[in-house]
């Protein structure tokens, strides 16, 4: 079988949309549906369902894809062997990163290892905090950045780090509000929430000799992007809930301060993921080694970062 057809069946497969594919992966869309064609001719059945706008795997889809995936795997161990066999860490790093802030280290420390490992390409995925551990399985990542402990045991899980929650608002919301000296105070602020799939996130504080708290303040702003309530407290609109390693370059720019500095959430690792197998790749192998470096070592790698910038605005409305 042409391995091409199996390519483009499972870019099809991943956008669930020709249009999405061709986008992505800048193929003419007359290319991919061609071959889509073919590979349903040659089965004599559909691999494809239409619903809306967007292309769904058949049962028979769903049971090709699964064995497209092996074979691509299959193919990039092979062409990774090769290259081990010439000492090279090389090929193709599939990785996940679950939470909406993912790309606050994600994004830095995948830049700062292509710096180190030039030959490897990326494929980054980021995921939903709520997505099962068993849909991850079916896209082939290598690996996985885990915001907590994971659920499922079969799993290979290990520590990078820890962080804590803690509230942070811009000296300029102080200056406007005042700063809340206990928890109680905070019912008299501005609250910018984040909202879960099923409810809001509530602050969950602990201070060491005191008592925890759980608490939800009155809000005048709730979302599910950890950007945005980022974007709105360095604005001025409210104190935020947000993990400490989110809100490091604003605070070290000026732009956010500690609220209740001693207050703060249990810290929560911060896990590098990934399934049992029995071949681990010289890549991967330099990979998971890397990570723990980065984490270890990360205030002195020089890596560009990216933050939420509070700009003035002029008179004239103008942006300079």
């Amino acid at each position: 079988m042409d391995l091409s057809l199996l390519d483009c069946f499972v870019k099809v497969a991943d956008s669930r949309s020709i249009s999405a594919a061709s986008r992505l992966h800048r193929l003419p869309k007359s290319t991919l549906s061609h071959k889509i064609r073919q590979l349903e001719d040659e089965f004599g059945i559909e691999l494809f369902v239409r619903e809306g706008h967007q292309l769904h795997v058949t049962d028979a889809g769903a049971e090709f894809l699964r064995y497209a995936r092996l074979i691509q795997s299959n193919c990039e161990d092979a062409a990774t062997a090769m290259a081990e066999m010439r000492q090279e860490v090389a090929g193709t790093l599939r990785v996940g990163s679950t939470g909406e802030f993912g790309t606050t280290i994600t994004s830095e420390l995948l830049y700062a290892f292509r710096q180190q490992y030039p030959q490897v390409n990326l494929d980054v995925v980021f995921l939903s905090s709520r997505q099962p551990f068993s849909d991850v399985t079916e896209q082939a990542l290598d690996g996985i950045f885990h915001w907590g402990e994971p659920s499922d045991v079969d799993y290979i899980s290990r520590r990078l780090s820890v962080s804590s929650y803690g509230l942070f608002a811009s000296a300029d919301y102080a200056a406007r509000h005042g700063q809340p000296s206990t928890p109680d105070d905070l019912t008299g602020h501005r609250g910018l929430v984040f909202r879960q799939p099923t409810r809001l996130q509530s602050w969950y504080l602990t201070r060491e000799g005191a008592a925890e708290v759980d608490l939800l303040p009155a809000a005048t702003c709730t979302t599910n992007d950890y950007w945005t309530i980022k974007y709105f407290a360095v604005a001025g609109e409210g104190i935020a809930y947000l993990p400490e390693f989110f809100v490091e370059t604003e605070r070290q720019a000026g732009l956010l301060q500690p609220v209740l500095a001693e207050w703060r959430s249990p810290k929560t690792a911060i896990n590098l993921i990934y399934s049992r197998r029995r071949h681990v790749s010289k890549r991967f192998r330099a990979f998971v080694e890397f990570c723990i470096d980065f984490y270890r070592d990360r205030e002195r790698t020089g890596i560009p970062r990216y933050y939420v910038e509070k700009v003035s605005m002029p008179a004239d409305g103008t942006l300079r």
